[in-house]
């Protein structure tokens, strides 16, 4: 067993050193490792928000990882089911579905397909007639080039390292929307992989290599839970419907009507917000110039009366000088429909509404059609870090090889969870370990390591200790562990 006295101190103040005294050692005095390589080039955004996630009436992704992506590959018309209630998520795709679901995506993505595309293929003759369509024009466009000259294999399965390839193809033709590739960089070309995440695709192309990382740098493929990328599996329709969806996130694809994104979910008082709102109309094309008029409340029930206007001393505007009414002042979109703004006089937990009309219109809350509005956790600053274990109640001890996961959140003066993002926190790790009870030669050893928060203000260290001597018999051997936490 290993065992010590447990202390747990759920409160550290702001640049206090603490000790927290676990009750088991961290192999080799360091937490277990979590995956390598992190996603530099995210989207900041979403196509799929608002109406782009109305169920599509599907039943069988329903509760399932691809089912908000089924939805809105549905609402953009990607995809159209097998039948109008099911999607067959575990079926292969073909190279045809792919090509046809590509070229579909090309509108609401900005991508140019060639108007009179020539095919020299000979087998795809049998295939339906968009899908004899979109198949010269994805080999045209060199996104999904044929097998040959003459041939393009329409019934052959999409294999992962070939679908990374073919989205990176189609990224590269698209118009990029707001907040693509993480509003780091302006061109695909720009996103330089730092990390080999995966281990499995020493075999593939050159091509499909540099598409595979690069796509994991956008976010668009996160890998297989083993950890690997499997390049040579088929991909699932399930699978496609999610990759697809990702990588639409980096183009100006967004759904019909207003909508309004933010950056982040969670804020700290008085911090920046930043804020896209998107304007499309019929065919999800760009609805350029259109006036926008951007208001929030921190009380949802308090923001509109019976009437369903808006309360006055109860919204706040945003961007503009009028509030619940189109006026003279307030922002408009640009030529690509869409319009970024940016507040940091948001109250806690508020909500943020945006919505067009024509000059004069006031905003009615029962009535007003291609209203959105998005939700923001905005909370006090933090100034404490909170710490928990995930040991059973009243434990003082665990065995050797079971594991323990201590959580460091940073909460506000009230005790909140504050969502402070990259703190860093100095973590030290002392260990002593005890050979045959408490007269045995003890042994020392003692790390120091830096981590950093994740958006929700959080880090989760997990530590395992396995026993000095297995199959020694000796119950008598012991292991204490030490935290100091320090915030800055």
């Amino acid at each position: 067993m290993v065992g010590c006295d447990v202390r747990r101190r759920p409160w550290l103040t702001a640049a206090a050193v603490m000790g927290l005294v676990g009750s088991l050692l961290a192999a080799g005095a360091a937490p277990v490792k979590a995956a390598a390589g992190e996603a530099d080039n995210e989207p900041v955004y979403s196509a799929c928000v608002g109406p782009a996630l109305t169920s599509a009436g599907l039943v069988d992704v329903e509760g399932s990882f691809a089912e908000d992506a089924v939805n809105c590959l549905a609402h953009f018309e990607i995809t159209r089911g097998r039948t109008e209630t099911t999607y067959d998520p575990g079926a292969p795709v073909l190279r045809w579905q792919m090509a046809l679901f590509l070229a579909r995506a090309a509108g609401p993505a900005g991508v140019v397909l060639p108007a009179n595309p020539e095919s020299g293929f000979t087998d795809i003759e049998g295939e339906i007639e968009e899908a004899r369509t979109a198949i010269p024009q994805m080999a045209q466009l060199g996104v999904m080039p044929g097998r040959d000259s003459t041939s393009f294999q329409p019934k052959a399965e999409v294999l992962r390292a070939e679908m990374a390839e073919m989205l990176d193809s189609f990224l590269d033709e698209a118009t990029l929307g707001l907040g693509a590739l993480g509003g780091s960089v302006d061109e695909l070309s720009d996103v330089s992989p730092d990390d080999d995440v995966f281990d499995d695709i020493e075999g593939v192309t050159r091509g499909q290599h540099a598409a595979i990382r690069r796509m994991f740098e956008a976010g668009v493929t996160r890998g297989t839970v083993d950890g690997g990328f499997k390049p040579n599996d088929m991909v699932t329709r399930a699978q496609m419907a999610v990759f697809i969806t990702r990588m639409l996130a980096h183009t100006a694809a967004r759904p019909q009507g207003v909508t309004v994104q933010a950056a982040a979910p969670e804020a700290t008082v008085g911090e920046s917000v930043d804020l896209a709102v998107s304007v499309r109309g019929k065919d999800w094309l760009a609805v350029p110039n259109a006036v926008v008029d951007v208001f929030s409340a921190a009380d949802t029930d308090d923001a509109f009366r019976a009437d369903g206007r808006c309360s006055v001393n109860a919204v706040s505007p945003v961007g503009g000088s009028a509030v619940c009414r189109i006026a003279v002042g307030d922002a408009a979109a640009d030529p690509s429909g869409d319009l970024e703004l940016s507040t940091n006089s948001l109250a806690e937990s508020s909500t943020i509404w945006a919505w067009t009309g024509d000059l004069g219109d006031v905003f009615d809350e029962d009535d007003t059609e291609g209203a959105a509005s998005v939700r923001i956790a905005v909370s006090k600053p933090g100034t404490k870090l909170r710490i928990t274990d995930d040991m059973p109640e009243g434990a003082t001890s665990l065995k050797f090889g079971d594991r323990v996961v201590f959580t460091l959140q940073v909460v506000d003066e009230d005790g909140k969870a504050a969502p402070r993002k990259d703190v860093s926190v100095n973590v030290g790790v002392s260990e002593t370990v005890t050979a045959g009870g408490a007269d045995g030669e003890p042994s020392a050893s003692s790390s120091s390591l830096v981590y950093k928060t994740d958006a929700s203000g959080k880090i989760e260290l997990s530590f395992r200790q396995t026993d000095p001597r297995p199959g020694s018999g000796n119950t008598g051997d012991t292991a204490h562990l030490d935290l100091d936490v320090t915030l800055p």
